[in-house]
């Protein structure tokens, strides 16, 4: 169990800093591209053009991913009798990254919103309703 948890730990972090290297080569590569084309175009025109190209990069990237994920010919499988969690691990089975991805954004919704994250695991520990008293 040990190793397990070590290995996604070190996942993490191994994802973590690739994410901050590909920020970092983005920021580097927009002020590259309005540095060249500032001369040619003026500050405005330069701005322009940079957000023109994240957006296309945006839209090429995003086009990619839902072809990746939305193969064609993928069927849904039938809805079979199954609790939440069954079903959680199922998906996680079939796409790891979208569920790194997904625990990622977990992970800093809990760090942001204490408050939210302790209703959540209050109701998966308390799973019995609680009788409601009327005076």
């Amino acid at each position: 169990m040990r190793s397990i948890l070590r290995k996604v730990i070190i996942a993490l972090v191994g994802a973590a800093v690739l994410a901050a290297s590909a920020g970092v080569m983005v920021v580097a590569l927009g002020m590259a591209l309005f540095a060249l084309l500032r001369p040619l175009l003026g500050f405005a025109g330069a701005a322009a053009a940079v957000v023109l190209a994240a957006a296309l990069i945006m839209a090429l990237v995003g086009a990619g991913l839902e072809r990746w994920i939305l193969k064609p010919g993928h069927k849904a499988k039938p809805e079979d009798e199954q609790d939440l969690l069954q079903k959680l691990i199922g998906m996680a089975q079939d796409r790891p990254m979208i569920a790194v991805g997904a625990l990622i954004g977990a992970i800093f919704l809990a760090i942001r919103n204490p408050a939210l994250t302790a209703v959540v695991v209050k109701a998966f520990l308390d799973p019995k309703p609680r009788p409601n008293k009327k005076a």
